[in-house]
């Protein structure tokens, strides 16, 4: 299986990972901690924070999903 995450290098059989793919990774990440953070707290009243998290981390992981399309083509 490849991981469409690395990239081909400038020589056989090498492989890149490209700092973009994982700043978009990392922001994923980020969303996903927060956003669980914020659902997982049964106190949280705060529901303009939980739609911010659930909207940045939809935004990550769209970002995320274009870069691999674009890697691709």
């Amino acid at each position: 299986m490849t991981n469409m995450l690395n990239i081909t290098g400038t020589s056989p059989g090498e492989v890149v990972q490209p700092r973009l793919n994982e700043a978009l990774c990392k922001r994923l990440v980020m969303a996903k901690i927060q956003l669980d953070r914020l659902e997982g707290d049964g106190s949280c009243k705060d529901l303009s924070a939980l739609s911010a998290a659930r909207v940045e981390f939809a935004l990550a992981s769209r970002a995320l999903a274009d870069a691999l399309i674009a890697q691709e083509e």
